[in-house]
């Protein structure tokens, strides 16, 4: 059997912690890694699966992680990949595309492969360790034998230093043995190496945990644990049901970022700055609640394009501006309603996200469900055309959903809102078959009580510019327009306005170089391309800390000649500068809305109302 399956049938005869029923049928493939290498990056795996007598053994491995569409191919992180059969012969493997091998019929009995995986890749869709630890992703760890769809049993060699990192996986758990039912769940449920710190609660009777593991030295445990179990109850409260039976809060304090969702947990990496520093402490709720909102939207409430998966190839569907873009909308929302952020600080948040759709020239040219369709060519593989030519689908889908909850909220007379859509959206297609665009469409129709052809034609299906107005009245917002106050100064005092380009450029080894070129911009106009050197503008030579003084010498309408160099040959632009865009879009509640307004704005983002103070009695006021 050799030394390492001896070492997994001792594991898999150890004790059961789960009802013997979860390992009751024989396992399609079991896999017994090894972490002795971790110190340098590196796990060994060896898998054990039958082998024909008759027919070839094919193995392959995924290409890519689902939430995260773009092809990842992570066969290129195998190192070394040998097999042998029960007697310890070796076989030879043959590779036959970039992530699929052979293994020539035989007489039958298990085969044995081995093989290294390079893990030093730092993101929630991969794999890395080191020497205290890490974490693997299924999708990035399991070869797999074709045709097999479950269950398969993974455990750990436990050897020196490696006995002593605790293993954590959301999985049915015998001893030192996981078992995973099929292939998307062995994909979707990832494994955390190390010594965490588990703070466990509970919500509705179901168990939660929030997981730290890294340097914990500038968090506070229970702070984050009560912020966290708070913010969980608001989202219970929201669907109204739990779809899972335990879920965990994976945080890997790893000066890295980004999330990833799970049916039953999420994978976050975060920095240890992220706890005492308030608004990166904000955008961290924000994250969590992101993430654990995906265990409704997208994990089970799918389109039908998103399960069962295909982890081979591409998988299109136009909308993810729902499954990305309505939970943009409501991870901060609900943080908000869970009083972990206040009226100013969300308003500012959804300030920042219209700001930054207007200044995004790729509105005008893709539609929402196109940049859903193309985020494998696109969102996931951006150039420095991008900001012209693409839209994100998180941030204009949140932008979109919060005008879909005040279309449904008007036209129903604010008797219905998105909220109540979304929950009867899970009711119908939150099990196996997923919705159709169109099922999804006519959901939001239903609850509106009307027809929304002409919303979907303008916003989702079109490149209309998103209009704010039903919002506004809806909640009793107002943009706060800077005032120009050129008529309350003297002549003298008042200060002429600063020409602009709207030049995006970086210092390269003290070469002033254009990084951005959006379109409308003067820059854009005039020809300028990404890669060019700014050399002088008119007779001054240009830097990257002379440019903005340089540009504050020019008025509105200001002609220059700009010089630049553009692969080695100078060249010589002409410019016109014109005035700033003003920052229009700042979100303020409106003093001068009636009061229903109010009541509805404080009924939609909760706890984030603050309170009136109320006027002091002569008694209670204190001082001279």
């Amino acid at each position: 059997m050799g030394a390492i399956g001896l070492i997994l049938a001792a594991v898999l005869s150890t004790n059961s912690i789960v009802p013997e029923t979860a390992f009751q049928d024989s396992p399609a493939a079991t896999y017994l890694i090894d972490l002795q290498d971790i110190s340098r990056h590196r796990i060994h795996v060896e898998m054990t699966c039958a082998r024909s007598p008759i027919e070839d053994l094919e193995i392959w491995m995924p290409v890519w992680t689902p939430g995260s569409y773009k092809i990842r191919d992570y066969a290129r992180h195998i190192e070394t990949l040998s097999a042998m059969d029960a007697s310890g012969n070796e076989i030879p493997v043959t590779k036959i595309r970039k992530n699929t091998w052979t293994i020539s019929a035989g007489p039958g009995g298990t085969v044995r492969l081995r093989y290294t995986l390079y893990c030093r890749l730092m993101t929630v869709r991969t794999n890395f360790v080191e020497k205290d630890g890490g974490f693997l992703n299924g999708a990035a760890t399991f070869l797999l034998p074709r045709g097999a769809d479950g269950p398969f049993d993974f455990a750990f060699v436990d050897l020196q230093q490696a006995a002593e990192l605790e293993k954590i996986c959301t999985l049915p758990r015998r001893g030192n043995s996981w078992r995973a039912a099929d292939v998307d769940t062995l994909c979707d449920s990832p494994i955390l190496i190390g010594k965490p710190q588990v703070l466990p609660f509970v919500v509705e009777e179901v168990p939660h945990d929030l997981i730290h593991m890294g340097d914990t030295s500038t968090w506070d445990m229970e702070g984050s644990r009560e912020a966290i179990e708070s913010l969980t109850r608001e989202m219970v409260s929201f669907w109204g049901e739990i779809p899972y039976s335990r879920y965990q809060f994976m945080n890997v304090i790893s000066e890295a970022g980004g999330g990833l969702e799970h049916k039953d947990c999420t994978l976050m990496l975060t920095s240890r700055w992220s706890w005492k520093d308030e608004d990166r402490r904000r955008s961290w709720y924000g994250l969590v609640s992101h993430e654990l909102f995906h265990a409704w939207n997208g994990k089970r409430l799918r389109p039908v394009a998103l399960g069962p998966f295909d982890y081979e190839k591409e998988v299109l569907t136009p909308d993810l501006w729902m499954v990305e873009g309505f939970t943009s909308y409501y991870d901060d929302l609900i943080v908000a309603r869970a009083g972990l952020m206040n009226s100013d600080q969300y308003l500012k948040r959804l300030s920042d996200q219209i700001e930054g759709i207007r200044n995004s020239p790729g509105r005008q040219v893709r539609p929402l469900s196109e940049a859903s369709t193309d985020a494998w060519i696109r969102y996931y593989q951006q150039d420095e055309n991008a900001i012209n030519s693409q839209i994100s689908y998180y941030t204009k889908g949140a932008l979109v959903a919060w005008l879909l909850d005040g279309t449904i909220r008007e036209a129903s007379n604010h008797q219905r809102s998105l909220d109540d859509a979304m929950r009867l959206a899970f009711q119908r297609y939150s099990g196996e078959a997923g919705y159709t665009p169109e099922q999804l469409r006519e959901v939001f129709e239903e609850v509106a009580g009307q027809s929304l052809a002409d919303f979907f034609a303008r916003y989702i299906d079109g490149t209309d510019d998103l209009d704010y107005a039903i919002v506004l009245k809806t909640f009793g917002l107002r943009f706060d327009v800077p005032e120009d106050k050129g008529d309350d100064k003297d002549e003298d005092e008042e200060e002429p306005e600063k020409g602009w380009l709207g030049i995006d450029a970086r210092d390269r080894s003290g070469r002033w170089v254009v990084s951005e070129v959006r379109r409308g911009t003067p820059a854009y106009e005039a020809g300028l391309n990404v890669g060019d050197e700014i050399v002088a503008l008119d007779a001054f030579r240009a830097s990257a800390g002379s440019w903005s003084n340089i540009c504050r010498q020019y008025l509105p309408g200001s002609k220059a000649s700009l010089t630049i160099a553009r692969r080695g040959r100078i060249e010589t632009l002409d410019v016109e500068f014109t005035a700033e865009p003003k920052d229009l879009w700042n979100l303020k509640i409106d003093e001068e809305a009636p009061e229903e307004a109010a009541q509805r704005r404080a009924a939609w983002w909760g706890k984030a109302e603050p309170k009136k103070k109320e006027e002091e009695s002569p008694e209670e006021k204190t001082g001279d």
